[in-house]
């Protein structure tokens, strides 16, 4: 029969010492408090929630970490090496409640510095409390629970202190370094990542982040919190067993094989992540939510409302994925709204560009570059076609959801242009002056590589066959590119749609409200298409004034997705 006294006084003499140690104050609260502020200020957590979110994960997964390590590990073999233990070992208790006492210690000490880093985050940087308190905390029970065990199994299997602390730095540095806590990762190689998802401090970091970024419950961590449990159980288990009151009491080397045998529930959830990659998936999407959650200021451009409006000076704050604010003028100093300053004078700012009708690859990969191509080029929204709707699909969803960058699919379309081929295919089926869009176009070359635009050039020149384009008729209203048929480039054909139709008469002013507020009525979109407080953070920022010189929409400085400075080299390297 368990003798819950035994488990109660001990917990609670345990617990009246540890707080008397001045030492596990200062590496409970002060020391991960130090981190906080330094990491929080040196990365810009003022900026966003995404920002301020890495960082309080970043100290709580720090916190879990030392206290089950150094916390529970590292006191575990100092108290049987200095001869505490001893006293008791002719008292009537067992070693469950001292291994329970100091998991319960653990915890206790360990849960007041969520508030209070919490606290801070609203004091300091504006990040909002949870909206999932209960998930969050009950997370961390199981994580600060299951370190704590892992710390006192190695203290069972450590045959001195300086034992005791290589086995934890071996433990302690890849997981602290691996597991997205310190370094973002997304950064790292795809077969780091792969086998980061062995570490438990990863489904840790993950857990943490998906219940604050994404708003998830305690149920979508169920796995995480599966094996968190039955670390937990293992742990307890073998430590109970291989207790030992005297340090003269010594185990075999290969008693330190236990420590594999606590860590197995997480190679069986890291080798279902090696399989599935959901974890990787996830990775990304946590990253994007980050970058999407910054706050910028773009200061002096001319603005480019959407709707025929025009600011010649203007400031827009992009805050949350969303545009907050719209200002004639300079607007604030960016310090004062705790935002990235981009220095936008001379240039000037649009909503995304929109086109209404392309064609996309039959493949998810295929599919991907193209939609990557055409936000390279400044168009954040598409209607598309393509003879693999389903895919399509699959596809546009994910880009939604932030697994990766690319035009937004406004509306899966038929297979068939809506008004016949636009001006820009009739040039490219029938090519005069040398291709323009092909060989003179400064996208295109950014696009395309060398040696692909060669051979399609030359391709164009040997088509014999080609396609009657029909007689130039009305310009389709919104425009559209009619990109991947005729091999039409995705992105740079849009750009020589409108410069076509400013040459055939029609006004700048009236080609850009087409294609960008114009163009998202048409599908419904009243997020999108116009810079106005509320709206999604779609945006382009062009060098020169495009409302003079149609050509300026080439002239791309910036493009914004969704809040999110898009890294516009990164997108054609896949």
């Amino acid at each position: 029969m368990i003798n819950l006294r035994a488990y109660w006084a001990y917990t609670r003499s345990t617990l009246q010492l540890t707080m008397r140690d001045r030492t596990v104050l200062f590496f409970s609260y002060l020391f991960p408090l130090i981190f906080f502020i330094a990491f929080g200020e040196g990365l810009g957590a003022a900026q966003g929630a995404g920002a301020a979110t890495q960082v309080i994960v970043m100290v709580l997964v720090l916190g879990v970490l030392g206290n089950g390590f150094f916390g529970g590990g590292m006191r575990a073999t100092h108290e049987r090496e200095t001869g505490i233990l001893r006293r008791f070992k002719v008292a009537p208790i067992t070693p469950a409640p001292i291994l329970v006492a100091s998991i319960v210690t653990g915890w206790v000490i360990y849960m007041p510095a969520i508030f209070l880093f919490f606290g801070i985050s609203r004091w300091r940087y504006g990040l909002p409390f949870p909206e999932n308190w209960v998930s969050l905390l009950v997370f961390l029970f199981f994580g600060v629970i299951a370190f704590r065990s892992m710390g006192l199994i190695v203290a069972a299997v450590v045959n001195s202190m300086a034992e005791s602390q290589i086995i934890i730095q071996l433990l302690y540095f890849p997981m602290l370094l691996l597991s997205g806590a310190t370094i973002p990762l997304s950064i790292l190689p795809e077969w780091l990542q792969v086998i980061a998802q062995f570490l438990p401090a990863t489904h840790l970091y993950l857990g943490m982040q998906g219940i604050l970024m994404k708003n998830e419950t305690l149920f979508d961590q169920a796995a995480a919190v599966g094996a968190l449990t039955l670390a937990t159980v293992v742990c307890l288990f073998i430590g109970v067993k291989l207790f030992r009151w005297e340090k003269d009491d010594r185990l075999k080397p290969s008693a330190k094989l236990w420590v594999a045998a606590a860590l197995l529930p997480f190679l069986l959830i890291g080798g279902w992540q090696a399989y599935s990659l959901e974890n990787l998936r996830k990775t990304r999407i946590i990253d994007r939510e980050q970058r999407r959650s910054l706050s910028w200021l773009i200061r002096d451009a001319r603005v480019f409302i959407g709707d025929g409006e025009v600011l010649e000076i203007g400031t827009v704050l992009v805050r949350g994925g969303r545009i907050e604010a719209v200002w004639p003028g300079r607007g604030p100093d960016p310090r004062e709204i705790r935002a990235e300053m981009l220095e936008a004078a001379g240039r000037t700012l649009l909503p995304g560009f929109i086109d209404a009708w392309v064609l996309l690859p039959e493949d998810a990969a295929g599919q991907r570059r193209a939609l990557a191509s055409m936000l390279y080029c400044g168009v954040t929204g598409v209607s598309a076609a393509s003879v693999r709707p389903e895919i399509l699909a699959s596809v546009a969803a994910s880009i939604e959801e932030g697994e990766w960058l690319g035009a937004s699919v406004l509306a899966i379309a038929m297979p068939d242009p809506p008004a016949g081929p636009p001006l820009v295919a009739q040039e490219w089926i029938r090519p005069a002056e040398g291709m323009p869009l092909l060989l003179n176009r400064s996208l295109t070359q950014q696009v395309l590589n060398p040696s692909y635009r060669a051979a399609l050039a030359q391709q164009m020149r040997d088509w014999r066959d080609r396609p009657e384009p029909g007689e130039p008729g009305a310009v389709p209203d919104p425009p559209y590119s009619a990109a991947g048929l005729w091999m039409l480039p995705h992105g740079p054909a849009l750009h020589r749609q409108l410069q076509l139709m400013a040459a055939g008469g029609l006004a700048a002013s009236e080609i850009l409200k087409q294609v960008t507020s114009g163009a998202a009525a048409r599908f419904g979109k009243g997020n999108i298409g116009q810079i106005r407080p509320g709206a999604d953070a779609d945006l382009v920022l062009v060098d020169g004034n495009p409302l003079e010189d149609i050509n300026a929409t080439e002239r791309i400085i910036a493009v914004f997705s969704k809040g999110e400075r898009v890294d516009r080299p990164s997108l054609l390297e896949h």
